[in-house]
C-alpha cells in the first residue's frame, strides 16, 4: 500500500520494520522520547502525586514492573518519568462527523484522555560502578589486612628474638632447642592461618571479577536496547462520564501467545489509546501551533518593522521563507472549518480550534531555550535520547553562528538598546503577536506575551532570542516534521482514531476487540498519503541539509553579501553541521531503526 500513496522504498522498508516491533514496550518507549511529543515528556520529582499517587496506593503499579525496586528509590534516584496529555484534550469532544466522507460510513471517533508513566531500568553502569565500589572496599580490607599481617610478623620476629636472647641466656642447649622448636611451630601455624586468609581473599576477588565479566556481557547485549519502559497507563473517556481506567504491563513469563493472551492484548491495547491522544496532540499542538503559527508571527513581525537593508532582517529571512504562504495553504485546505481534513480520520479533529488553544496555552519562551528545557524537564541525563543529543549539539552550533554575526553589527550593549527597529520587532511579537496566551498553570499576575520578552538590552540575550526563533523554524520544526510517516504512517502503531471506547478494567480483551477498535482501511490509507505529503522535505530543503554546502552557502550570501565576515561565519556553520552529521551516521551502525531526521 505504500507505493499507492508515494512512499519511498527506504519508508517503506522502516515502516515493516516499525510492524515488526512495534508491539515491544521499549519500541513504544523509544518512539516517546525520538518522536515529536518528546516535547511533552518530563521526569517526576518528590513523588507520586495526583491520580499516580491514588493508581500506586490502589496497587495499580506491580512492584514487578519497576523491576522489584521500590518506587520511592526509583523516584529519588531520577528515574520515572511521564506524559501527561488528559489537561490538553480536556473539553475536547469526540469526532466523526465527516466519517462518511472517507469511510463511506457514519462513525464516532472517540477522543481518549491518557496519560502515560515511564520506568527507566538500572542501566549496567550503574551495576559496574556498584562492583567497582565492591572491589574499591576489598583493596581497603586486603590493604588492612596486610599492615595487620606485617605488625603482627613484626611482633612474631620480636618475640622470637626476646625468647632466644632468653634461652641462650641459660646456657642449656636442650632447653634452647625446645624452646626455639616451639616458638617454629607457633610460627608455621600462624603462617598457615595468614596462607588460608590470603587463599579466602584470592576466591573472593575471583568471585567479583567473575561479577565484573557478567556486568560486561550484559552491557553488550543491551548496546541497541533502551533502558526506558511504559509501566503504567491512564485512560479516561471524559466525554461519556465513563470511570478512568489504569494499565500495566504484564508480568514478564505469564505470557504464553501475545496473539491470544488478555493480559497482553489489554497492554496493547491501552498503548494504542494512548499513541492516538499523542496523535492529535502532536499534529495541531507540537506541529501546526509550535512548528508553524508562532513562526508566522515572528516572520509578520520581521516584515513589519525590520527594513531589508537591517543585519537581522538578512538573517532572519532566509529561515523564514515561505512560513506565511504555506500557514496560509494550511488554514485553508488542511483546518478550515469546511475544508478540515484532519476531520476525515482523526478522533479530534471535529474540535481543532478547541484543541488548538489548549495546545497554545503550553507554549512558552522558557521551554523554546532548548538545553534549558531539557534540565528544566530533568532530561540531561536520560540514556539513548538522541531527540536531545541532536537538538542540544545543533541548538550550540546555530547559536555560535548567530553569535558571530551579531557581533559584526553590534559592538556593545548600547547598540542593542538604542536599535529601534529591533525594539519594536521584539514587542510586537510579545504584545501583539503573544498578548492574548494564557499560560496553562500559570499564576495570577503571571507575565503575559507566552513569556516572550519585551525588550533586549544585551548582545548576550539577543543572541539567545535570535536563536530561538532561527532554532523553532528551522531543526526543531525539521525534528517534529520529517520522516515522521514510518512511525504514524503504520496504522496499529499510532492510529490517529478509535472507534470503540476504552474498556472497562475487568473486561477481557481479544484480537476481535482491538481490530474493531481501530479504524478502517480507508483510514489507514488517508493516514499514510497525509503523513507523506506533510513529511517531505520541500524543493528549498539546502536551507535546512547541510550536504549541499555550497548551496547553503549561496542562499544566505545573497542577503548577506554586503557585510565582510558573513561569508566566514556561513562556512564555518554549514562545516560545523557536517561534522556533527558523521557523529549521526556513526550512531546509527547497526541500528535495527536509524535515528537521523537532524542529519
Amino acid at each position: 500500500m505504500g507505493e499507492l500513496v508515494g512512499w519511498l522504498k527506504t519508508d517503506i522498508k522502516d515502516g515493516l520494520k516499525v510492524g515488526e516491533i512495534f508491539q515491544d514496550d521499549t519500541e513504544f518507549a523509544r518512539q516517546i522520547i525520538q518522536g515529536p511529543n518528546s516535547t511533552k515528556l518530563r521526569q517526576i520529582k518528590g513523588g507520586l502525586f495526583g491520580k499516580w499517587y491514588e493508581a500506586n496506593e490502589k496497587g495499580m503499579l506491580p512492584k514487578y514492573a519497576i523491576d522489584g525496586e521500590d518506587i520511592e528509590d526509583v523516584i529519588k534516584d531520577g528515574r520515572l518519568f511521564e506524559i501527561l496529555n488528559s489537561e490538553v484534550l480536556d473539553g475536547i469532544g469526540h469526532g466523526g462527523k465527516a466519517s462518511k466522507l472517507i469511510t463511506g460510513t457514519d462513525k464516532t471517533w472517540y477522543v481518549v484522555q491518557a496519560d502515560c508513566l515511564l520506568y527507566q531500568r538500572k542501566s549496567t553502569k550503574v551495576e559496574e560502578k556498584e562492583v567497582e565500589k565492591e572491589q574499591e572496599q576489598q583493596q581497603e580490607q586486603e590493604q588492612a589486612q596486610e599492615n595487620e599481617n606485617e605488625k603482627a610478623i613484626e611482633k612474631e620476629d620480636k618475640e622470637k628474638k626476646e625468647k632466644n636472647e632468653f634461652d641462650i641466656s641459660l646456657s642449656s642447649s636442650s632447653t634452647y632447642q625446645f624452646s626455639t622448636t616451639a616458638t617454629s611451630g607457633s610460627t608455621n601455624t600462624w603462617v598457615d592461618k595468614v596462607e588460608e586468609k590470603n587463599t579466602e581473599k584470592e576466591k573472593e576477588k575471583e568471585k567479583l571479577i567473575e561479577k565484573k565479566e557478567k556486568v560486561i556481557e550484559k552491557e553488550e547485549k543491551e548496546k541497541n536496547e533502551d533502558l526506558l519502559v511504559p509501566v503504567l497507563i491512564r485512560l479516561e473517556n471524559k466525554n461519556d462520564g465513563e470511570k478512568e481506567t489504569f494499565w500495566h504491563p504484564p508480568e514478564q513469563g505469564t505470557v504464553r501467545d501475545s496473539k491470544t493472551d488478555p493480559k497482553h492484548l489489554s497492554w496493547l491495547l491501552a498503548k494504542m489509546y494512548f499513541r492516538c491522544a499523542d496523535w492529535g496532540i502532536y499534529s495541531i499542538g507540537t506541529h501546526y501551533a509550535r512548528a508553524h503559527a508562532m513562526n508566522e508571527v515572528f516572520a509578520t513581525s520581521m516584515y513589519r518593522n525590520l527594513p531589508s537593508a537591517h543585519p537581522l532582517f538578512r538573517l532572519l529571512q532566509p529561515h523564514f521563507q515561505g512560513i506565511i504562504g504555506i500557514n496560509m495553504q494550511a488554514r485553508a485546505n488542511l483546518i478550515a472549518p469546511d475544508q478540515n481534513a484532519f476531520a476525515k480520520f482523526m478522533s479530534s479533529g471535529d474540535n481543532l480550534p478547541d484543541l488548538l488553544v489548549n495546545c497554545c496555552k503550553e507554549l512558552d519562551y522558557k521551554s523554546m531555550v532548548v538545553p534549558d528545557d531539557f534540565e528544566t524537564r530533568g532530561l540531561k541525563d536520560l540514556p539513548g535520547y538522541f531527540f536531545r543529543d541532536d537538538t542540544v549539539a545543533l541548538w550550540g552550533i546555530l547559536k555560535g553562528y548567530i553569535e558571530e554575526m551579531v557581533s559584526l553589527s553590534y559592538f556593545s550593549e548600547d547598540d542593542v538598546t538604542k536599535d529601534e527597529e529591533l525594539q519594536k520587532f521584539v514587542e510586537e511579537i510579545k504584545e501583539i503577536g503573544f498578548g492574548s496566551f494564557e499560560r496553562a498553570g500559570a499564576e495570577a499576575g503571571a507575565e503575559a506575551g507566552a513569556g516572550f520578552p519585551k525588550c533586549i538590552t544585551t548582545k548576550e540575550k539577543l543572541v539567545e532570542y535570535l536563536t530561538v526563533l532561527i532554532f523553532n523554524v528551522s531543526i526543531f520544526h525539521t525534528s517534529v516534521n520529517f520522516k515522521v510517516n514510518k512511525y504514524l504512517g503504520y496504522l496499529p502503531n499510532a492510529p490517529p482514531s478509535l472507534r470503540l471506547t476504552p474498556p472497562a478494567q475487568d473486561d477481557v480483551i481479544t484480537m476481535e476487540r482491538i481490530m474493531e477498535t481501530l479504524p478502517q482501511y480507508e483510514v489507514a490509507l488517508a493516514t499514510m498519503v497525509i503523513t507523506e505529503v506533510l513529511g517531505n522535505f520541500f524543493s528549498n530543503r539546502a536551507i535546512l541539509r547541510g550536504d549541499q554546502g555550497r548551496k547553503q552557502t549561496r542562499i544566505y550570501g545573497r542577503e548577506h553579501g554586503r557585510f565582510s565576515g558573513t561569508r566566514g561565519c556561513i562556512k564555518s556553520m554549514v562545516k560545523n553541521m557536517e561534522k556533527y552529521r558523521d557523529v549521526i551516521t556513526k550512531r546509527n551502525v547497526g541500528k535495527f531503526l536509524a535515528y537521523d531526521v537532524l542529519s
